[in-house]
């Protein structure tokens, strides 16, 4: 956290950094692990969950300090836990030159006593949140937006409530507060006198040079690149565990990992029978690897959605992250940062079907078409919000897409669904996921790596379509990995006239899902499988417990002033059923309605 003023106001901006101090350790159980408190700014650092974690430092010359959020790589091999040493580089070749020469998931905040300027320097994609409020004498900034709603009276913002409780994501600049703003990807902010001065993007999409890498060529410097961003970070974290499951994103990483000699585990979870579990076990052994297979227990309690309210900030579903947490405690016992996949979807043409049959073609994107099919296309009641205010999400999302792809019209429709899933999915969706768990202990995609997502971003669209370049990454640098079976029963390499035979299960994959698609049309219910035993739903299990149902009591609820109160006292009631088909929307309402709570006692202190 950091409080930056203008010198005369340093008595308000000390009221204001005492305050958010306050609310950290009352709503996230946070001590700092070191404060710095001067005439023009007063900052102070936190550990991880897990005791992770370098505390701000200062230059003892000039008597500026960094914080460095997530997880950083420097060009010249340094990496956090060297922050001294970033901190130094800054300070010799100022923030654009620092900009180009970092990597991974970070936020890094930089106090200049020479201008005495604040500056914050985002990651390529956004992922790692960081969130500033403007004060009356100065500027806010926190990896946490709900410190920053706490340190003074906040209001929600209608837009941000209604896309988390249909969708689960907050999109844009928004939060759940008006007050409150995310800071922007691959951008640097600089704030003087407790404004801000300028924001500058150091990295665009336009910067690249899409179609320009094929055959070969693009193979080649896909590995290479993704082999050099393992070797970064086996040179920086010596215990790490590598997400492992029947798809190609990890099974890349794992094969990066493995050709560079770095020394990790790899874990999957689920049930033992899930397609996923049973391949990442197998290639686990192919590869002589300890691997651990995690189970999530059936039951979710309360008391469990409170011990992971304080990473997600509450913008993000507690139901569905208690779980996802849970994994994460388990692992960091062990371990000392979490590898998985995530952007490697980027190699493989996600979402590009919504382009067919012009995929790759210059020509602007339909923007209505993916709102409607991917960004509004979840399972919501619209009905809880007044007619007045309630949002066309098809419309709302298209217009959000519209001003993401702005000037990208004339780039190739394929590059323009890349930066629309990036800055929007990825950024908030996945970014918050990220956030929230490196609370809790470093976490990590390899793919994020500029070199990494810039080789993705440039191969040309008929190679990356239909998951080829993986699959041929694969296959020429490690062919055993390449022909181990995916989850679907064929393996992760190339067709030939040598190998077509091993692809048959494909055909049933895709009758199977021909068949639901046709189902679903003529308005059946997908053909059943093998009967299972029928699980008591999480959101009945969290009923029975008496504060979800003093949380939900209608004299209780917060958000009466958002929603229409007697479609409200109706969803409640239905959710109490054994069939509701808003299970989603349930817990997204259920954790704004914690965080407000919570929120009201830490104000009342």
């Amino acid at each position: 956290m950091v409080i930056a003023s203008s010198g005369e106001f340093r008595g308000e901006a000390n009221q204001v950094f005492q305050s958010g101090l306050k609310v950290a350790r009352g709503l996230k159980s946070q001590v700092p692990s070191r404060t710095i408190e001067l005439d023009w700014v007063h900052a102070a650092s936190f550990p991880r969950q897990n005791g992770s974690g370098t505390p701000v430092v200062t230059d003892p010359v000039t008597g500026s300090c960094l914080i460095a959020l997530g997880t950083w790589f420097h060009a010249e091999g340094n990496g956090s836990g060297t922050e001294a040493r970033l901190l130094h580089r800054y300070l010799e070749t100022g923030p654009s030159r620092l900009a180009q020469e970092l990597d991974g998931f970070f936020a890094i905040v930089i106090a200049d006593a020479r201008t005495r300027e604040t500056i914050v320097i985002t990651d390529l994609a956004g992922s790692c949140h960081c969130f500033a409020r403007a004060l009356k004498h100065g500027m806010a900034l926190s990896g946490s937006s709900l410190v920053l709603a706490g340190i003074g009276e906040c209001s929600l913002d209608p837009v941000a409530c209604q896309e988390f409780l249909c969708t689960g994501i907050i999109y844009e600049d928004r939060t759940l507060y008006r007050e409150v703003r995310k800071l922007g990807p691959a951008s640097i902010y600089r704030f003087a006198d407790g404004k801000l001065k300028e924001e500058r993007r150091y990295w665009k999409i336009t910067d690249l040079a899409p179609e320009s890498l094929e055959g070969e060529r693009a193979v080649r410097g896909l590995w290479e690149a993704i082999t050099l961003s393992a070797q970064k970070i086996g040179n920086n974290f010596t215990r790490p565990v590598c997400d492992l499951t029947g798809g190609y994103d990890s099974r890349l990483l794992a094969a990066a990992c493995f050709a560079t000699g770095l020394k990790f585990s790899t874990t999957v979870s689920g049930s033992a029978q899930n397609p996923d579990v049973v391949v990442s076990q197998g290639l686990a052994r192919h590869m002589g690897l300890a691997h651990l297979h995690l189970t999530v227990p059936e039951r979710i309690t309360f008391d469990q959605l409170e011990k992971a309210f304080p990473l997600t900030d509450g913008e993000y579903d507690l139901v569905e992250y208690a779980q996802i947490h849970q994994i994460h405690q388990a692992l960091s016992k062990s371990f000392d940062i979490s590898l998985n996949g995530s952007f490697g979807e980027v190699a493989r043409g996600y979402w590009w079907e919504l382009l067919f049959p012009r995929a790759g073609a210059r020509l602007k994107m339909d923007a209505q078409k993916l709102a409607r099919l991917r960004f509004a296309a979840h399972s919501y009641d619209s009905t809880l919000f007044p007619s007045e205010n309630r949002l066309d999400l098809v419309s709302h999302f298209t217009g959000i897409i519209e001003r993401t792809n702005s000037g990208l019209s004339d780039l190739p429709n394929t590059m323009q669904m890349d930066n629309a899933y990036l800055t929007m999915r990825m950024q908030r969706w996945q970014g918050k996921i990220a956030s929230s768990t490196n609370q809790l202990w470093p976490c990590l995609s390899p793919f994020i790596f500029r070199p990494v997502l810039e080789a993705m971003l440039q191969t040309r669209s008929c190679q990356r379509s239909r998951s080829l370049l993986v699959r041929q990454t694969l296959a020429e640098f490690q062919p055993q990995l390449a022909a181990f079976p995916l989850e679907h029963g064929y393996p992760a390499m190339p067709v030939t006239y040598r190998n077509f035979w091993r692809f048959a299960p494909i055909l049933r994959y895709y009758g199977e899902k021909v068949v639901q698609r046709a189902e679903r049309m003529a308005g059946r219910s997908p053909s059943p499988g093998a009967a299972s035993p029928k699980s008591v739903p999480v959101r009945l299990q969290l009923w029975s417990e008496e504060k979800v149902r003093e949380l939900f009591q209608p004299a209780q609820t917060k958000l009466d002033g958002l929603m229409d109160e007697k479609v409200l006292g109706g969803f409640l009631t239905n959710s109490q059923l054994e069939n509701f088909p808003y299970d989603s929307q349930w817990g997204r309402l259920l954790t704004i309605e914690y965080l407000l709570t919570v929120l009201e006692k830490v104000r009342s202190y």
